[in-house]
C-alpha cells in the first residue's frame, strides 16, 4: 500500500494497534473476496467469520505516510478452527509486525459456532490438520487498576452484525491513558474473544498493568466479552 492514511494514526504519528489490524485484516478480506469466500460468499451459506485468538509480534509500529507491504496467508483448517498468519513489512522488506489469528464460523442466525465448511478453507489454500494449534495462555484474571464504560454506537459494528473485533482493541488502548500511550510502543499483544457484543450495549473496559505487561478485560454486564495481554516497552 502506498502509505497510511493520516487519519489512522494516533499523536506519536503512528499506526494505533487496532488500525494496524485493520490493514492485515483487509488483505485477507480481498484475498477472501476474489474467491467467494468472504463475508458476501459465506453468508449466502448462513455464515460468517468470527475471530477467537490473535498473537501479535510488533518489532516497530508502522509510521503514518509510510510505504508498507501487507500479506497474508491461510495455513490450516481442523473441524471447528481455521488459522491464518498476517504480516506488514516496510520498503526493505524488514518485517514490523507479524499477527497469527484462529477463526471459527458462526450461523447468523442462531448465534451458534458451526463446523468449518472445507470448500471454504481450502479455497484459500489452506489445508486439513486435525492439529489444535496453541496460542500463549493467558493468566487468571485479578483486581484492575480501573475500569472505563463504553457505549457500543451503531458505527461500531460489522456486517456480522456484531462489534468488530478491532473496536476491542480501541477500548483496550485507550483505558492505559494518555500519558502511557505518549511514552510507552507496544511490543506484543495476546487477544483472546470469548462473547460477541451487540449494538446498544455498554461494555467495561479493565486494566491492571504489572511490570512491563497490562491486563485487559472487557465486560458486559460482569460477562467476559474479551481479555488480553499487551506488553510494552518505553519510548
Amino acid at each position: 500500500m502506498d502509505g497510511a492514511f493520516f487519519f489512522l494514526g494516533t499523536q506519536t504519528g503512528t499506526l494505533s494497534l487496532a488500525n494496524m489490524a485493520n490493514i492485515m485484516l483487509l488483505v485477507s478480506e480481498h484475498q477472501l473476496d476474489k474467491v467467494d469466500a468472504g463475508i458476501a460468499g459465506l453468508a449466502k451459506h448462513g455464515a460468517g467469520w468470527v475471530i477467537t485468538q490473535y498473537h501479535i509480534d510488533v518489532t516497530r509500529m508502522p509510521k503514518i505516510d509510510e510505504h508498507l507491504i501487507a500479506g497474508t496467508e491461510a495455513t490450516s483448517y481442523n473441524k471447528l478452527m481455521t488459522y491464518r498468519e498476517y504480516w506488514l513489512e516496510d520498503d526493505a522488506g524488514q518485517r514490523l509486525v507479524t499477527m497469527r489469528g484462529a477463526w471459527v464460523m458462526m450461523d447468523l442466525e442462531k448465534r451458534k459456532i458451526i463446523p468449518i465448511i472445507p470448500e471454504f478453507a481450502e479455497k484459500v489454500g489452506a489445508s486439513f490438520d486435525s492439529k489444535v494449534e496453541r496460542f500463549p495462555r493467558l493468566p487468571k484474571q485479578g483486581d484492575f487498576d480501573l475500569t472505563v464504560p463504553y457505549r457500543v454506537r451503531y458505527f461500531d459494528i460489522d456486517g456480522n452484525g456484531h462489534v468488530n473485533n478491532a473496536h476491542y482493541m480501541e477500548w483496550m488502548e485507550d483505558v492505559l491513558g494518555e500519558q502511557f500511550l505518549l511514552t510507552h510502543r507496544l511490543v506484543e499483544a495476546d487477544i483472546k474473544y470469548a462473547r460477541e457484543v451487540a449494538y446498544g450495549t455498554t461494555v467495561d473496559s479493565a486494566v491492571r498493568s504489572e511490570g512491563d505487561a497490562s491486563y485487559h478485560l472487557i465486560a458486559t454486564d460482569g460477562v467476559a466479552n474479551a481479555e488480553a495481554k499487551l506488553r510494552w516497552a518505553a519510548k
